[in-house]
C-alpha cells in the first residue's frame, strides 16, 4: 500500500509538471534536473515498498513524500529573492521544522501503529508466551518473539538404521516481532516465525551426523528450508548420545497454531566405510497436536 501511494504520487507529479510547463513561460519543471531526481526517488520508493501494507510504513511514506515536496519547493525557488513577499529563508526554516517534528513523532507514531497480537495468540495456554522481552539467540542476534507454543512429543525413536536411533523430543513455534530479518544464507529475508526442533541422536556404532544438510518442510503452509544449529554434531562414537536444537525460519506464519505437522530429513554415515548399510537418510514426519 505504501508503495502504491508513492507510485501514484510520482505519476501525479509528472502530470502536474506537464500542466505547469504548458502555462509557465519562465520555469520549466520537465527541464529541471532537480525535478527528475526527486521523481526517480519517488518511483524507487514505490517499487521497493510496493508489498508493504503496514500502517507505520504508510505513515513514513507520506511523511517522506512531504519532505521531498518541501525540498523541491526550496530547489525551484532558489534563484528568487523572495516568495510571496516573504524572505527566501522561509523555505529552509519550514523544511528544518518539518524534519524536527518528524524526528520527534516518528517513534511514538510507529509504536502506536504496530499491529496488536491476535486473540488466538493472546489467549494461549500456559505453554504460550506473549512477553516481548523474551527472545531466542540465533545467528548472532537476539530474535524477540511475541508468542510461542511448545509441543512435547512422546513418540518412539526412529530405529530404521542399525547404526543409530533418532528421536524428536519437542518442537517450539515462535511468532517473532514484525520486521525481523533472518540470516545471510537467505539473503536477509523478513520472517514471521521460527520453529525450534529438539533432536536426539544415539550412536549404536561409530557414526558421522551431517546435520548441516538437514532440511525441514511444512506442507500446510507450503514452506521448506535448511536449518540452523548451534550444536556440533559431526562424529559420534558408539554409545554416545547427542541432543541439540534445529532452528527453521518461517516466512509466513499467522499464529503459533498455524503449523500442523513438519517433515525433518538429515543424513548420517558410518565411520566404517565397508559397512553394508554405510549411509542413511532419516526422514521423520512429526505431527503437532
Amino acid at each position: 500500500m505504501s508503495g502504491l501511494i508513492a507510485l501514484i504520487a510520482g505519476i501525479a507529479l509528472i502530470i502536474y509538471a506537464i500542466q505547469h510547463d504548458k502555462k509557465s513561460k519562465d520555469s520549466k519543471w520537465l527541464k529541471d534536473w532537480g525535478f527528475w531526481v526527486i521523481t526517480i526517488i519517488i518511483f524507487l520508493l514505490g517499487i521497493f515498498t510496493l508489498n508493504d501494507s503496514r500502517a507505520s510504513s504508510i505513515f513514513a511514506c507520506v511523511m517522506f513524500l512531504a519532505l521531498l515536496g518541501l525540498l523541491y519547493w526550496r530547489i525551484t525557488d532558489r534563484s528568487k529573492k523572495d516568495l510571496h513577499g516573504k524572505k527566501r529563508v522561509l523555505h529552509t526554516l519550514v523544511t528544518i521544522l518539518f524534519v524536527i517534528i518528524w524526528a520527534c513523532i516518528l517513534g511514538p507514531v510507529e509504536s502506536s501503529l504496530q499491529p496488536s497480537a491476535t486473540n488466538s495468540e493472546t489467549n494461549q495456554s500456559s505453554s504460550s508466551s506473549t512477553d516481548n522481552n523474551k527472545y531466542v539467540r540465533l545467528d548472532g542476534h537476539k530474535i524477540y518473539y511475541t508468542a510461542s507454543k511448545k509441543y512435547s512429543l512422546n513418540g518412539s525413536a526412529d530405529t530404521s538404521w542399525s547404526a543409530a536411533t533418532a528421536d524428536v523430543n519437542n518442537v517450539t513455534v515462535y511468532k517473532v516481532e514484525s520486521g525481523y530479518t533472518y540470516g545471510s544464507k537467505r539473503g536477509g529475508k523478513k520472517v514471521q516465525g521460527i520453529v525450534a526442533i529438539n533432536v536426539k541422536v544415539k550412536a549404536l556404532k561409530d557414526i558421522t551426523v551431517d546435520m548441516d544438510s538437514a532440511s525441514v518442510s511444512i506442507p500446510n503452509i507450503n514452506e521448506q528450508h535448511d536449518i540452523e544449529t548451534k550444536m556440533d554434531w559431526d562424529d559420534q562414537d558408539k554409545g554416545i548420545s547427542k541432543s541439540g536444537t534445529l532452528y527453521v525460519p518461517i516466512y509466513k506464519l499467522h499464529s503459533v497454531n498455524s503449523i500442523k505437522s513438519l517433515r525433518l530429513k538429515f543424513d548420517c554415515e558410518q565411520q566404517d566405510t565397508d559397512a553394508d548399510d554405510y549411509d542413511h537418510t532419516y526422514d521423520m514426519t512429526i505431527d503437532l497436536k
